[in-house]
């Protein structure tokens, strides 16, 4: 019989396939090479993903039937969630169950659920996904720690993709606790959790806990020795170190987080990270180098069909035309932003760039349209209870309003901004 090598390469071909097509998602193109020259064998997960694009079965390229399918199908629903094909997964977690039948264990049918729930959520069919997450929950065995874990950080990305940051930050705790739990806890894991709690504080405005979080991710990712976690990290405390004015503590971890991110081929990260580097240079008062990186993050952004990374760039770069004076230049960079985070569900993205045209308008002396997009930003984050955010729109408003003689909505305003106290907002916002 032919090695699995010289298989996989005439099947590929026989479907006109190239490497780096069949790798998409699953392999690197070199794995593929790898594989095909009988360099190195794939796993057996890895090659159920591979056998399906290729529609054969996995005993197509083996000698012998895989044994305990059971144990590697899951793994094998994993990886199809990572490549971005959820229906793969629900078809692999359906046959493994179906195979574990009846007498499949508590650990196994929570593991499974988890594995669903992750999936159903990739659709994006968010309550369908909470459903099954929280049955693997309740199944999953007090004395499986990093089960419950994973279970939990799961649930809480989800409050975290629906701009529910609360209730994320109260799953993420309850995952770290049970990764304290653990004799030999998921490093890899811990270091996602403490990212994901830090976000949802520095989406929440508190910056300095953000900040303590994601020097502890880094530390763990750092023992983990995980590439991507440290990198996540370092990306992360580059943008608290600039709102916290650290300017050159900022551009040192965005350099590190890019470095990172272009050695592993993480094209949209980096995208991400050079986003950052341009809100450095231009609070650094360095325009040019500011323009310069986000006009490379908006096409690289178009280029991957990245509407988040679309809009970040656009936004700032409304911003910079605020700043030359550009006024039209800046509603057209700001509404085609909007029209980006709209587009992917993005709504603290879409109340941003309401802000920046909002000062725009004013500017241009059309003090209802400023108005209309200061209520509709300042609706939006009190909606998402986005504090952080909601604190510096307030803010803005407050100085335009003071630059109209209107002092006393102004202070109003100032006051909640610096408080986080806004459940006057509508009363103060809707007021003539």
């Amino acid at each position: 019989m032919d090695s699995v090598g010289d298989r996989l390469r005439q099947a590929r071909v026989a479907r006109g396939l190239t490497q780096a097509q069949l790798a998409r998602g699953v392999a690197t193109k070199g794995l593929i090479s790898q594989i095909e020259c009988n360099r190195t064998s794939p796993s057996l997960p890895r090659l159920r993903l591979l056998a399906d694009r290729l529609g054969l079965p996995v005993s197509y390229f083996l000698e012998e039937a895989p044994a305990d399918e059971q144990s590697y199908l899951p793994k094998a629903a994993d990886l199809a969630i990572r490549a971005g094909e959820p229906e793969r997964a629900i078809a692999l977690v359906d046959e493994a169950e179906r195979l574990s039948g009846a007498e499949m264990g508590a650990i196994r049918r929570a593991d499974l659920r988890r594995l669903r729930g992750m999936a159903l959520a990739a659709f994006g069919r968010k309550s369908d996904a909470m459903a099954a997450l929280q049955e693997a929950a309740a199944l999953a065995p007090a004395d499986e720690p990093n089960l419950n874990a994973a279970i939990s950080v799961e649930i809480g990305k989800i409050h975290g993709e629906q701009e529910r940051f609360n209730a994320s930050i109260e799953a993420n705790l309850r995952a770290l606790h049970w990764l304290e739990l653990a004799r030999h806890p998921d490093l890899d894991l811990q270091a996602r959790v403490l990212t994901n709690v830090a976000t949802d504080y520095y989406m929440l405005g508190e910056v300095n806990q953000a900040r303590r979080y994601y020097e502890q991710a880094l530390a763990v990712a750092t023992d983990a020795e995980s590439l991507v976690r440290m990198a996540n990290a370092h990306m992360a405390l580059g943008v608290t170190a600039r709102a916290a004015g650290d300017y050159a503590g900022a551009v040192n971890h965005c350099e590190a987080a890019l470095a990172i991110h272009q050695r592993l081929g993480q094209h949209r990260l980096a995208n991400q990270i050079l986003n950052n580097l341009g809100d450095v240079f231009f609070a650094q008062e360095n325009v040019g180098e500011a323009r310069a990186l986000q006009g490379r993050c908006l096409d690289r952004g178009r280029e991957l069909r990245d509407n988040v990374a679309v809009a970040a760039a656009l936004c700032e770069l409304a911003r910079y035309a605020l700043h030359d004076g550009a006024i039209e230049e800046a509603i057209r960079l700001a509404r085609e932003g909007a029209a980006a985070a709209e587009a992917d569900g993005h709504h603290v993205g879409v109340a941003e760039c309401l802000s920046l045209e909002a000062v725009a308008h004013q500017r241009r002396g059309d003090i209802e349209d400023s108005d209309a997009c200061f209520r509709r930003s300042l609706e939006l984050l009190a909606n998402l209870d986005a504090r952080g955010k909601l604190a510096k729109v307030a803010a803005t408003y407050s100085d335009v309003l003071s630059e109209r003689g209107q002092a006393e909505r102004a202070l109003k305003l100032m006051r909640m901004a610096f408080t986080g106290d806004f459940d006057r907002l509508h009363d103060v916002v809707s007021a003539t």
